[in-house]
């Protein structure tokens, strides 16, 4: 490989892989606002309590859950 085929290469490949970890990056600050939702959830219920609560519960767990599996399906497809 020449010098001009590796530098092609790196420059090709370099901003798909900025890009794929930018987006990684991303979704696991999204994880950890998705936390602080199921936190900030779980304090609200123990001040106020309202009828709905196990459903805004249920809610909030599964918004977790499914931003966790969608991190873990960009880290195996990407």
């Amino acid at each position: 490989m020449t010098l001009n085929q590796l530098l092609t290469f790196l420059f090709n490949f370099f901003p798909w892989g900025f890009t794929k970890l930018a987006i990684l990056i991303l979704i696991g600050l999204y994880i950890i606002f998705a936390a602080i939702i199921v936190r900030q959830e779980t304090l609200m219920s123990k001040v106020v309590e309202i009828p709905f609560s196990p459903i805004l519960r249920v809610t909030a767990i599964s918004h977790f859950i499914a931003s966790v599996v969608i991190f873990l399906l960009a880290f195996i497809l990407l």
